[in-house]
């Protein structure tokens, strides 16, 4: 689990989210000042890519492990995921043209809570978080004992 959190925190939360905290630190180093009016359109894109990912990540880990029923309701329920998700970013639009910044500002962070929450769900099994064992004096745990 630590292998995940740590995954996450990097990859996820801090490098996926350059496209909001790069142009404020560079807005603030040459301007000197921060317009608030352009944080909410990057976190709007910024959910919506982690969102994406953690939907298809879903959707292929349960591929494996379900009858045909079972995938269709998977299928349905990311696909009601994706068009919340997607009226999410056309209200963040939206109040972003009207220069509601507040409001766009929190549609965004709703959608990166959301997007935070399936990409985790999705990956909570992942097999490359859990690195093969390997026994105290040496070897894989998963091979059978050889005694001559």
């Amino acid at each position: 689990m630590k292998l995940q959190s740590t995954y996450f925190c990097v990859a996820v939360i801090f490098m996926g989210s350059i496209g909001i905290w790069l142009p404020i630190g560079i807005e603030a180093l040459i301007d000197k000042k921060v317009t608030f009016h352009n944080v909410p359109p990057n976190i709007t894109t910024y959910f919506m890519s982690i969102l994406f990912a953690g939907c298809i990540d879903y959707f292929l880990s349960k591929l494996r492990d379900l009858n045909v029923s079972g995938i269709a309701t998977v299928f349905m329920n990311l696909i009601v995921l994706i068009l919340v998700s997607f009226l999410l970013v056309i209200g963040a639009v939206i109040f972003s043209v009207f220069k509601q910044d507040l409001w766009s500002f929190a549609l965004g962070v709703v959608g990166v809570i959301i997007a935070y929450r399936v990409w985790w769900i999705a990956n909570i099994n992942n097999p490359n978080f859990f690195p093969n064992p390997i026994g105290a004096v040496g070897g894989d745990l998963n091979k059978p004992l050889q005694n001559g």
